[in-house]
């Protein structure tokens, strides 16, 4: 184990587990936060790490000082911005795991991404793979930055239909979707979804706590998405032979694999090969997580929100 003092943490929908879950107020023994950076005060003796290191890491990203497993964290550059580091540690590598390796991106691939913070890096991933991409944002000020980021066709949902654009413009149907908002737009994906496409569910932040009520997918065959699908990691079959992937990590821990992705996400991100787009609103100390989980959960964030 190392124990690290944490620089930056992650901000994300699963990363307070009462909010998300719906867990009891009383409950004991959650370590909040998820992913963050810091630097190792304290090194087990078996662990690869000393003290003075820059490290990446998951686990109890919500506090000035976090214990965690040696395997759970990996060296990054001292000279790196730490707020991007942080970015990459989750929000990047799913991207990067589930585009390269669950549902492999090819040439000529129609790609939607719906997802914010993740989607940022998902973009960029399926551009370099030569792949059209389509992304949808929440507001104006989200348009330009998708535009930046390379998005070929960005749309604002709450002024266009999904469903509308990708029937009208992309006819041959959607290759890959990279999905973590759920109801409506979940529902334009799988009606436009071809018979092989693929659905990567990486959250659907409509359906968390912050709403009242919870739009529906009106996808046939499919229950809540959360919990039926996201939460279970189960992988859906389509009536037109589509899936809906609920782990879009899929086996890249058992095969080994997660480590190579990772360890190129953070080359790529200190040669300026993929940028970790971050959220300009700071929140700073462990009394300012609430606000920045409400920050993100209102969806006023453009790329990842950090504390």
């Amino acid at each position: 184990e190392v124990l690290i003092r944490v620089m930056v943490a992650g901000v994300n929908g699963g990363a307070d587990t009462f909010s998300v879950t719906r867990a009891a107020a009383e409950a004991t023994g959650i370590k909040l936060g998820a992913e963050g950076v810091g630097v190792v005060v304290a090194a087990g003796a078996e662990a690869d790490y000393a003290a003075g290191d820059r490290v990446a890491f998951i686990g109890g990203g919500y506090s000035e000082y976090t214990r965690v497993k040696a395997r759970l964290c990996n060296a990054v550059d001292e000279g790196g911005d730490a707020a991007e580091q942080t970015a990459a540690r989750v929000s990047g590598l799913t991207a990067a795991v589930a585009l390269g390796h669950t549902a492999p991106v090819t040439s000529g691939d129609v790609v939607v991404v719906t997802a914010c913070a993740t989607g940022s890096f998902a973009v960029q991933l399926a551009k370099a793979a030569g792949a059209s991409v389509v992304g949808t944002v929440g507001s104006a000020a989200k348009v330009d930055a998708a535009k930046q980021l390379g998005v070929d066709r960005v749309l604002n949902y709450r002024h266009e239909s999904l469903a509308d654009v990708l029937a009208a413009e992309y006819p041959g149907g959607v290759d890959v979707a990279y999905e973590g908002v759920g109801g409506a737009l979940l529902g334009a994906v799988c009606a436009n979804l071809k018979p092989e496409g693929r659905v990567l569910i990486v959250g659907s932040i409509s359906q968390y706590p912050h709403n009242d009520e919870t739009p529906h997918h009106g996808v046939e065959g499919v229950g809540d998405i959360m919990d039926d699908v996201f939460r279970p990691g189960r992988t859906v079959e389509l009536p037109n032979g589509g899936r809906l992937i609920g782990n879009v990590w899929g086996d890249a821990f058992s095969t080994g694999v997660l480590p190579a992705f990772r360890d190129r996400l953070y080359a790529d991100l200190a040669a300026g090969e993929i940028r970790a787009l971050v959220d300009g609103t700071r929140f700073c100390g462990v009394s300012e997580a609430p606000a920045a989980v409400a920050h993100m959960l209102a969806g006023r964030n453009t790329g990842k929100t950090v504390l």
